[in-house]
């Protein structure tokens, strides 16, 4: 009896590590980028400074600090140019700031994601983007959150991103 229930946790062992595995690379694309990494780097920060504006504006905010950087992809798999930051907004009703934040950047060709309740997330192209009230953060505060894809790049673009990825965060938007 104790061997079957040996056996049986190593078999399901096995294929949880296996399910881990797949996720782990599935989290990075599977070939290198087509695109070099300072102009991946340079996407993600496009699509930021056109989507903070139109957020910033939205919620009549007060206040915006959001920087990016690279980083290690899920499971240590390739690498993604991400970021956040906090917005401060006069602490109107939020179902109404999400609304109006949501109108603004899907008038202006943002996807809309959004999966979960008091969160707009959007993209666009390979970027995507999450706001939500954080009240963690302070009053009228809200948390800003963004990443291109998970890539992986070799030669002078993984020098360039390991290079990056010792630096501290870089300031997006004062």
């Amino acid at each position: 009896m104790r061997t079957a229930t040996v056996t049986a946790m190593r078999a399901t062992l096995t294929v949880l590590a296996i399910v881990a595995l797949v996720v782990g690379a599935s989290s990075c694309s599977l070939g290198e980028d087509e695109v070099p990494a300072k102009e991946r780097e340079q996407q993600v920060v496009d699509v930021v400074s056109d989507a903070v504006p139109l957020v910033e504006r939205a919620l009549r905010a007060t206040k915006v600090e959001v920087g990016a950087g690279w980083g290690s992809c899920p499971g240590g798999i390739g690498h993604v140019y991400s970021g956040g930051g906090t917005l401060v907004a006069p602490a109107d009703g939020a179902a109404g700031q999400l609304e109006a934040v949501r109108s603004a950047l899907t008038e202006a060709g943002f996807e809309d994601g959004t999966q979960a309740e008091g969160h707009v997330s959007v993209s666009r192209g390979e970027v995507d983007l999450d706001f939500q009230p954080s009240p963690a953060r302070g009053k009228g505060a809200w948390k800003v959150s963004f990443s291109g894809p998970c890539k992986r790049y070799s030669g002078d673009d993984e020098d360039y991103v390991k290079a990056a990825n010792l630096e501290p965060s870089r300031t997006l938007l004062p």
